[in-house]
């Protein structure tokens, strides 16, 4: 099969790890595998063995059998590029990553509408598709690479006090890192942090930091801590408690959606209300004043870690996407289509670019000046848009207008507080 992920971009995710083991195991089961990006073509060597094409959209392959959308965002792109299967692949409920009723909430929920083929990797987000849109998506859990994440020599030996580990973006609100740092603040312990997005802000305690740490290198950052702290708000499967778990260490995490397709309240993890600060503070402090509880903990985590093995689900996944093919039943119908189209088309208007769309059965392939062309120009659908529109998509390609962007939004951000204190 050929097989392209589109994916939103390439920096360091736990969600694109997931995405990168799916396309790196199909490649080496010898189907043609590559990861389409919505923006700028980059190297991903912060995944360890990261062996697939990276390609543009301008670099679309022709004849792909299988297209999976990764994200709300690139849902949106996928009626617009031709493949025999249409597929979704949804790791959460991303309409929660927006404000209540906000304008991008609702157009998040759209994403949900399309007449893809569902893929998820958790039980609840199963239950929610099928509830919500009446979809029967199908379940590939997330594994654990035990080639990643093992016991292994840490980056500073452990000394007399215990090291608690913070894991998540700190510019993401849901991720929770506000309530972590405020849980541990007067503990008597070492406090290290890993961040994929934003820094400690001043006043917070913080002995080490890192950020945006390539993921062959977290084996020593978990093997280097004695517990970790994990208060997101908003997950899908919630993979850093198994990781640690996997490394040696013992688990509090917030009550989230996704902790319960692994974690056993008390018998491998402590579990908590993410938004209970002192409730997070005394679990921390439970284990490090109980070592036999945490030895417990811990031993139940890695005998948890050994049962996600990552092969036995891509079996799944590979067999899914064969028996799409023999299923003409299940490619987008003629209307299904119509209206994917139409839905992707007034979203690229929203986000102010020009659109060349190329039909269904029209094979896009790069030209010489890098921009994809379909081989029968007089199909194409060009859309024109208003100048200001047009000139505020061309900046949010420029790289210095992201981190202006970026910097005006911290800014907002410490001013709401200001305010609100």
């Amino acid at each position: 099969m050929k097989i392209c992920y589109l994916i939103p971009g390439c920096g360091v995710s736990g969600g694109i790890a997931v995405i990168c083991q799916h396309a790196n195991r199909l490649k080496s089961r010898g189907h043609e595998v590559y990861l389409v990006v919505d923006g700028a073509a980059e190297e991903m060597s912060w995944f360890p063995g990261q062996s697939v094409p990276v390609v543009s959209m301008a670099e679309y392959p022709s004849d792909v059998d299988i297209l999976i959308a990764t994200a709300w965002s690139t849902a949106f792109r996928v009626p617009l590029l031709p493949a025999r299967r249409h597929f979704y692949f949804v790791q959460s409920d991303e309409t929660r990553f927006h404000p209540e009723n906000s304008g991008w909430q609702h157009i998040t929920r759209l994403s949900y509408t399309l007449g893809f083929q569902y893929l998820t990797e958790a039980r609840w987000i199963k239950n929610w598709l099928h509830q919500s849109f009446g979809y029967e998506a199908t379940l590939v859990p997330n594994g654990l690479d035990d080639a990643i994440f093992y016991p292994c020599e840490p980056l500073e030996p452990k000394k007399g006090r215990p090291r608690i580990l913070l894991e998540g973006a700190i510019g993401l609100p849901y991720k929770g890192m506000r309530e972590a740092f405020l849980a541990v603040q007067d503990l008597d312990a070492e406090i290290w942090c890993v961040s994929s997005y934003g820094k400690p802000e001043p006043g917070w305690r913080c002995d080490r930091f890192f950020e945006s740490v390539p993921m062959s290198e977290m084996c020593r950052i978990y093997s280097s801590c004695d517990i970790l702290l994990k208060l997101s708000r908003v997950e899908g499967f919630f993979g850093p408690p198994m990781e640690m778990m996997a490394c040696g260490g013992a688990v509090v995490v917030g009550r989230v959606t996704g902790y319960d397709e692994y974690i056993i309240e008390n018998e491998n993890a402590l579990v908590v209300d993410a938004l209970d600060i002192n409730e997070a503070r005394e679990a921390v402090q439970k284990l490090i004043s109980d070592t036999g509880l945490r030895d417990r903990l811990i031993a139940n985590g890695k005998s948890t870690a050994k049962k996600w093995a990552w092969e036995p689900f891509i079996d799944k996944l590979e067999k899914s996407l064969e028996a799409s093919l023999l299923n003409e039943q299940q490619a987008m119908s003629g209307p299904q289509k119509e209206i994917a189209r139409s839905v992707s088309f007034f979203y690229s208007q929203l986000r102010g670019e020009t659109i060349v769309q190329a039909p269904q059965n029209t094979e896009v392939k790069p030209s010489e000046d890098n921009a994809s062309q379909p081989t029968a120009p007089e199909a194409a659908i060009s859309v024109e848009i208003d100048p200001t529109e047009k000139l505020i998509g061309r900046l949010r390609t420029q790289r210095w207008f992201r981190l202006v962007a970026k910097l005006a939004y911290r800014l907002y951000g410490r001013y709401v507080r200001l305010r609100s204190s």
